[in-house]
């Protein structure tokens, strides 16, 4: 199994640390939504791809899996190391605006996936680096992709009595934000109410669930009109 040597991922340098944050991932999403060989899993912003080493793992006959990111030399080490070892993988560079990661591009872009194709969207630590409005936009296409009933497992920022949305709040987790969009936060209600809007209903909600990041967990489950 090959492992990017250089990772963006924060205390994830150890190679025993990296394997087993991917694997707990998988065990995270496995809890609600079993997966098969008839599973069609996206990951939204796979970056070096440690959700897919960990699907590897796990599921070593999942249906299919796509994993799509702004960042494109993350992209290309997926494609070149992760890609030509599992057939049923595919990673793919989406060059949408993000202040963050990818912030000379001029707009949000439409995924390149058909209506009603994914049995589950995955996302870690996207959520936390957008505001309002991408947001919205992006919980509109996965609830176009995803299939009936389709599953939208993601993190963020949640907290109660806190400001609707709030960029780099002053002192949160007592850690300094550096750069735009490092650490957005939103109101627990609030974010839901951005969920059922889109046309999702909360399965579960585990406040700072992960312990190396303190982002809370979100599972939810498309609601056919």
């Amino acid at each position: 199994m090959y492992l990017p040597l250089t990772r963006s991922n924060e205390d994830l340098r150890r190679d025993e640390a990296y394997l087993n944050s991917a694997l707990q991932q998988v065990d995270s999403l496995i809890k609600y939504c079993p997966l098969s060989s008839e599973s069609r899993v996206l990951d939204f912003g796979c970056g070096q791809g440690r959700f897919a080493i960990g699907l590897a793992v796990r599921v070593p006959t999942l249906g299919s899996y796509c994993g799509i990111d702004t960042n494109p030399e993350s992209v290309t080490w997926c494609k070149r190391w992760l890609e030509p070892a599992h057939e049923n993988f595919s990673f793919v560079h989406l060059p949408a605006h993000n202040a963050c990661y990818n912030p000379t591009e001029n707009s949000r872009q439409a995924l390149p996936t058909d209506d009603n194709s994914v049995d589950v969207v995955f996302m870690n630590s996207v959520f936390s680096h957008m505001l309002t409005d991408d947001i919205t936009y992006y919980l509109g296409q996965f609830h176009r992709i995803l299939n009936s009933n389709g599953v939208l497992y993601t993190t963020a920022f949640i907290e109660d009595g806190v400001p609707d949305v709030e960029e780099n709040p002053e002192g949160y987790l007592g850690k300094k934000s550096t750069g735009a969009l490092h650490r957005v936060r939103y109101e627990k209600a609030f974010f839901f109410k951005l969920l059922k809007d889109a046309g999702f209903e909360i399965v579960d909600f585990v406040h700072h669930k992960f312990k190396r990041t303190k982002q809370s967990l979100i599972v939810a489950r498309k609601c056919d009109a």
